[in-house]
């Protein structure tokens, strides 16, 4: 099924490598089926079939494979913790807890996030790495691998996935080692339309969250991806929350948030879990996937008060 799914995003994506509409497509398809699970014979696929009838030199193809797809019998609903990206071929996460039910990615609570949903490039590669807004003049992104090169006073450009034209200069101001995380502060345009650090959920065991990253990989750049999951674990010693929603290639550094929509954590790291084979005996999932660790936005709160603006003057008696 998902080799189907994966030829016809192929063939859209071909068509229209030299404009806009190969990410538009990407960014759909991902949204719907996340709402659906993933399953077949879902609004995913109607709207797959909608994008076909605009894609005529191959229409007839497309169509023929879409429609033998539908007959297949139906693939189980995507487990807890399993992301909803379409943009990787083969890719099954493996099930955290056999006993969880499943949890679908709210669409409205994506797209009342969706704003805050940042991202900058490095030189090397066209993959975008997470900030995640704190401020309107701060953000926060990840330490770990290449991050480690990163130090103080480094310029970096925040760019928005929802708004191509935006684009903020920011430069590194604080390394919270022991967190895995570096602050960021604007130059000058905000970086967001609120103080969304301040009104941060603690995260606690039984907790649903959303985690947006940009895990979808295709074309040699990578699009937004969202994943559910729940706090399975109280803070560790490291002061870092289990979650179950796994964490692929791009996770790194995504936001993490709570069913009402407030900001909840960055999520750092993953549980290596060994390859496991589809029936041809080829890697089926990457070596990783598993559980991932969060760290809470309250514990970075407590890192950067020396950068947030004074409380309103208040006269105050004992």
């Amino acid at each position: 099924m998902v080799d189907v799914y994966q030829e016809v995003v192929d063939k859209l994506c071909q068509i229209h490598s030299d404009d806009e509409k190969c990410a538009e497509i990407l960014e759909i398809l991902a949204i719907e089926d996340a709402k659906c699970g993933g399953r077949v014979n879902s609004a995913m696929w109607r709207m797959m079939k909608n994008l076909i009838a605009f894609d005529r030199p191959f229409k007839s193809y497309s169509e023929k494979i879409v429609l033998s797809a539908e007959k297949m019998p139906p693939r189980p609903a995507a487990p807890l913790g399993q992301t909803m990206d379409v943009g990787v071929t083969n890719l099954k996460k493996r099930e955290i807890d056999p006993e969880s039910q499943e949890i679908l990615v709210d669409g409205d609570l994506a797209a009342s996030i969706g704003r805050y949903a940042l991202y900058y490039n490095v030189k090397k590669d066209n993959y975008k790495r997470s900030a995640i807004p704190l401020t309107p003049r701060l953000a926060a992104t990840f330490r770990h691998g290449d991050n480690k090169s990163i130090e103080i006073g480094d310029e970096i450009v925040i760019r928005s996935w929802s708004d191509e034209q935006r684009k903020v200069t920011t430069h590194v101001v604080k390394i919270i080692e022991e967190l895995d995380a570096i602050i960021l502060e604007s130059d000058g345009a905000d970086l967001c339309d609120k103080d969304l650090i301040s009104n941060a959920t603690i995260p606690r065991k039984g907790m649903q969250y959303l985690l947006m990253g940009y895990s979808i990989l295709h074309e040699k750049t990578s699009h937004q991806s969202l994943s559910t999951g729940i706090i399975v674990s109280d803070a560790t010693r490291r002061l870092r929350y289990m979650g179950s929603s796994g964490s692929f290639k791009g996770d790194s550094g995504g936001s993490c948030w709570d069913e009402n929509g407030q900001l909840i954590g960055m999520q750092i790291e993953v549980e290596k879990v060994p390859h496991t084979k589809d029936d041809k005996g080829r890697p089926a999932s990457p070596a990783s996937g598993g559980r991932c660790c969060i760290v809470a936005m309250r514990d970075i709160f407590g890192h950067i008060q020396d950068l947030l603006p004074p409380d309103s003057d208040v006269d105050w008696t004992e």
